[in-house]
C-alpha cells in the first residue's frame, strides 16, 4: 500500500526514531531486533530528509501546526547530537511553519527562526515572506524587504537584493492581500523595478503577471486602464527576454485575459467615464489579442496556443460586453454576435460560451446568427431557445477543451 502525505511523514519520523534509539521499543522497522541499527548514527541528511517529509505533508494539511512543532523538535534533536543545522535545515523548518495554516503566529515563529540564523539565504528570506503572505500580512512582507535592502546598503553587499525571486515574493503577497491599496503598492514596486538601479533586478514575466493578477481582482474603478498599461509594458519587455515560445505564449495569453477580466468586472458603481474606458479597453484588448503575432505558432497561427485560455478570453469578452454596454444594446449585440461567430469558426465553442450567448442576445439574433452566418438550420416554430449545445455542429467545438 502506497503511503503519502502526513502518514508518510509520520513513518519517516518513526524510522528516524528507530535509528536514534534502536533498542528502546520494537516497531515495524526493527521488529524488536537491532538488525544492525545499533551502529548507525543519524546524520544531517537523516534529519533534513525527515523534516522535508513534514514540509511536503504540510502542503495538503488543513491545520499543520503540529507538523511544524515536530519539524522544529527534530532540529533541536539535531543540535543535541552535535549536528549543526544548515541553512537548508532552517529553511525546511520555516517552510513547515509557513504552510501550517497557523496564521500570523506561525509566520512570526518562522521569522524568529530567521533571526536566529547566522547567514540566512535568499531562500530563507522568501520563505518567511511567503509565510506572512499566507497570513495576509503584506505590509510585514514589504517591511522585511525594506530591512534587507537597508542592510545591503549599509554593508555595501547587494547580492541578496539582486534576485527577482525576492521581489516577486513581495508582489505575490500584495496580490493575495486584502488591503484596498495593495494593487497600487504592487504597481509602484513594479515601476521601481522597471526604472532599475545598480542592484535592482529587472522584472520578469512573473513580475508582470503578479501585478496584473492583483489588479484584475481589485475593486478600483480605474483598474481596466491600469491593467492595460501594465499589459503594454509587459508585451514590450517580452521582446527582450529569451523565453521558450510555449511558456511565452501561455503567459501572454493569461496577461491578455487579466486585462479582459479587469474590464469585465469593472465595479458597477464606477463612474460613466471609467465604464466607457473599460468598454473601450475591452474591445481593443480583444482585438489586439486576436491580431497579436504569437511567437512559435504554426502556419494557422493558433494550434500551439492553449485553447482553454482562448476560450476563457471569449467568455470574458461576452461577459464584459454585457456588463459595460447595457446602454448601447445594438453595439453590444453586434460585438457579442461577432465574437460568437468567430469562436465557432475556430472550433472553440463550449457550453459556457453558448449559455452566455443565449443569455445576453435576443432570440431573433440567435436565430439569424445560427442560420444566416453559420449555416445551421433550425425549427422556425420554436419560441424559446430550445437548441441544445450537444445538437450544434461538432466542428464548432472540435478544438474545445471543455
Amino acid at each position: 500500500k502506497k503511503i503519502v502525505g502526513e502518514a508518510a511523514a509520520q513513518k519517516a519520523v518513526e524510522l528516524l526514531d528507530s535509528i536514534e534509539n534502536p533498542n528502546v521499543q520494537p516497531n515495524q522497522y526493527n521488529h524488536g531486533k537491532n538488525r544492525g541499527l545499533t551502529h548507525i548514527e543519524p546524520d544531517e541528511i537523516s534529519y533534513n530528509t525527515t523534516i522535508s517529509a513534514l514540509a511536503n505533508a504540510s502542503k495538503n494539511c488543513s491545520s499543520g501546526v503540529h507538523l511544524a512543532v515536530d519539524a522544529e523538535n527534530l532540529m533541536t534533536r539535531m543540535k543535541k547530537r552535535g549536528i549543526e543545522p544548515s541553512s537548508y535545515t532552517f529553511n525546511s523548518v520555516m517552510l513547515v511553519w509557513g504552510r501550517s495554516s497557523g496564521g500570523l503566529q506561525s509566520a512570526q515563529r518562522a521569522e524568529a527562526l530567521l533571526r536566529s540564523m547566522a547567514n540566512p539565504t535568499i531562500v530563507s528570506w522568501t520563505t518567511v515572506m511567503n509565510a506572512y503572505a499566507l497570513a495576509d500580512s503584506a505590509r510585514k512582507v514589504e517591511s522585511l524587504l525594506n530591512e534587507l535592502e537597508q542592510q545591503a546598503t549599509e554593508q555595501n553587499d547587494h547580492h541578496l537584493c539582486n534576485s527577482i525571486v525576492l521581489y516577486n515574493t513581495v508582489l505575490h503577497s500584495l496580490g493575495r492581500s486584502s488591503d484596498d491599496d495593495a494593487p497600487t503598492r504592487s504597481e509602484a514596486l513594479l515601476q521601481r523595478l522597471e526604472r532599475g538601479s545598480s542592484y535592482l533586478p529587472k522584472p520578469d514575466f512573473i513580475s508582470y503577471r503578479l501585478v496584473l493578477t492583483a489588479l484584475e481582482h481589485c475593486k478600483h474603478p480605474d483598474k481596466a486602464l491600469r491593467a492595460r498599461s501594465v499589459l503594454d509594458r509587459f508585451l514590450q519587455s517580452m521582446k527582450k527576454q529569451n523565453i521558450l515560445p510555449p511558456l511565452l505564449q501561455d503567459n501572454i495569453q493569461e496577461a491578455f485575459n487579466s486585462v479582459l477580466t479587469a474590464c469585465a468586472y469593472t465595479p458597477s458603481n464606477a463612474s460613466v467615464h471609467f465604464r466607457h474606458e473599460a468598454a473601450r479597453i475591452l474591445v481593443e484588448t480583444f482585438r489586439d489579442m486576436n491580431s497579436y503575432d504569437w511567437p512559435g505558432n504554426g502556419e494557422d497561427g493558433n494550434t500551439k496556443r492553449n485553447n482553454g485560455s482562448i476560450q476563457e478570453s471569449y467568455t470574458l469578452f461576452i461577459q464584459g460586453c454585457s456588463h459595460l454596454l447595457g446602454s448601447s444594446p445594438c453595439e453590444r449585440q453586434v460585438l457579442i454576435t461577432s465574437a460568437f461567430r468567430e469562436c465557432c469558426r475556430k472550433g472553440l465553442l463550449n457550453l459556457v460560451i453558448w449559455d452566455k450567448f443565449c443569455k445576453f442576445v435576443p432570440l431573433e439574433i440567435i436565430r439569424s446568427t445560427l442560420e444566416d452566418h453559420l449555416g445551421y438550420n433550425i425549427d422556425h416554430t420554436f419560441e424559446t431557445v430550445t437548441v441544445r449545445f450537444e445538437d450544434l455542429p461538432q466542428k464548432w467545438s472540435e478544438r474545445s477543451t471543455s
